[in-house]
């Protein structure tokens, strides 16, 4: 199991750092933890950072005198009318009970047997964070301004926008500056370490071998590979749902259902076929928009389903498990793409075979617990699903809608570099004796 992700003994879910997967990947920079997990949980779950209100003060015997002489107006007794769910809300709640059972064993056998190295992590992260973590919050906001790129490219000036590589590391400092349009165009990380780029005045840091795409849904015609020998065995989707809460608070941008009607996901898939991640909420609209219209329309068969609980550092999850609308864990549907023969084949595979490779199917209800990262960062998923590819076994991944990107894949949406801004790293330190 790779670095990051521990197995639960005896049930069919692991916890996961994501942090620390991620920082795997690169050769001299890790993730400040910091940074990469939900401010709001680490805080709320840190007694002796976050600072308790004041006590109110004691009242008066005056004050209660002067209230004892008003007249006490009597509220009117509101009578309780039982709430009926509607049919989507019956069917949502079946999908729970089917499922609940399996989440609790799961959350159970990990505080059982992993939580002591939640704690670690914890006391970790407790360690990390300043004392006075209002006032370095405010100096970060001040001094670290994020480049927004939805609004960037909105701007007239898009089209005149570049990014430029740096030097890779000091390792190479043979390499000179690069640049490259930074709006739809394919730009690659060719060589297999880290490069520090810049544009629009902030530097990003780009993992090894990566690829990535920044444009809307209209450009993402230009991933589709030349032949589909070269296409993508693995594909994760994460869109950008409709939500009511995301538009009032204006999170982030959604994207109208339908939309995810048009992208080329049949088009991207490897010729032997792919294994399809889609990220989903609780909704059970959506829910049935995805298995009854997106995957009939992709071409995908359902294979699984697994489930992502979150919890907070201290290993208690983000919310009551049976909460109504505010369920402390996401879906993850799983589904594959046959294989599709090149033009003029006699519908069999590069290695003489059939077209249908056996490969091993990935188990249903399985649950990813880890600490969820800010702005709903989703935890890493190629380590986990790189077992259960048809086709050629190695990892060839694209993430559709990222905002981040992930050594060796490719990655596209309208802001794939949002969480490669450099503040969100900190340079690996080095033992003695290491080149």
């Amino acid at each position: 199991m790779q670095q990051g992700i521990v197995r639960i003994t005896g049930k069919n879910a692991v916890f996961m750092d994501s942090s620390l997967v991620v920082s795997a990947a690169y050769s001299y920079h890790c993730t400040k933890s910091e940074r990469y997990y939900s401010r709001s949980l680490l805080f709320s779950s840190c007694e002796s950072i976050v600072a308790s209100p004041p006590p109110s003060p004691p009242s008066s015997p005056l004050d209660d005198s002067c209230s004892g002489s008003r007249k006490r107006k009597r509220k009117k007794k509101k009578k309780k009318r039982l709430y009926t769910p509607n049919e989507k809300e019956s069917f949502a709640e079946c999908r729970h009970q089917e499922v609940r059972g399996d989440i609790l064993e799961a959350y159970e056998a990990f505080q059982a047997t992993a939580i002591p190295r939640v704690k670690s992590h914890a006391v970790a992260l407790r360690q990390i964070l300043p004392a006075n973590t209002t006032t370095i919050v405010c100096q970060e906001q001040e001094q670290e301004q994020e480049v927004d790129f939805v609004e960037l490219g909105k701007l007239w000036q898009a089209p005149l926008y570049e990014i430029t590589f740096s030097q890779s590391s000091e390792r190479s400092s043979g390499q000179g500056l690069r640049s490259f349009t930074l709006f739809n165009t394919v730009i690659e990380n060719a060589i297999k370490e880290e490069v520090v780029a810049e544009c629009a005045g902030c530097r990003f840091l780009l993992p090894c071998l990566c690829q990535f795409l920044i444009s809307d849904i209209n450009q993402v015609h230009q991933l589709v590979p030349g032949s589909s020998c070269e296409g993508f065995n693995l594909l994760v989707i994460d869109p950008p749902w409709e939500n009511k809460s995301v538009h009032r608070r204006a999170l982030y941008p959604t994207l109208p259902n339908r939309s995810l009607l048009s992208l080329p996901v049949k088009q991207l898939a490897h010729a032997d076929g792919a294994l399809v991640a889609l990220w989903i909420t609780n909704r059970e609209k959506l829910r049935q928009f995805a298995e009854k219209e997106l995957f009939p329309a992709w071409g995908i068969t359902p294979a699984a389903v697994w489930y992502w609980l979150k919890v907070k550092e201290d290993g208690v999850m983000v919310s009551p498990l049976d909460l109504a609308h505010h369920k402390p864990y996401e879906c993850l549907l799983l589904g594959y793409l046959p294989c599709q023969p090149p033009l003029g084949t006699d519908n069999k595979d590069v290695h003489g075979g059939t077209a249908d490779l056996k490969h091993e199917k990935p188990p249903d209800k399985f649950v990813i617990i880890s600490v969820p990262g800010d702005h709903s960062r989703k935890p890493p998923l190629g380590s986990l699903l790189s077992g259960f590819l048809p086709g050629p076994k190695k990892v060839k991944g694209i993430e559709l809608f990222a905002r981040e990107l992930t050594a060796g894949w490719t990655s596209w949406g309208n802001e794939p570099l949002r969480f490669q801004h450099l503040p969100y790293f900190r340079r690996k330190t080095r033992t003695t004796g290491e080149a």
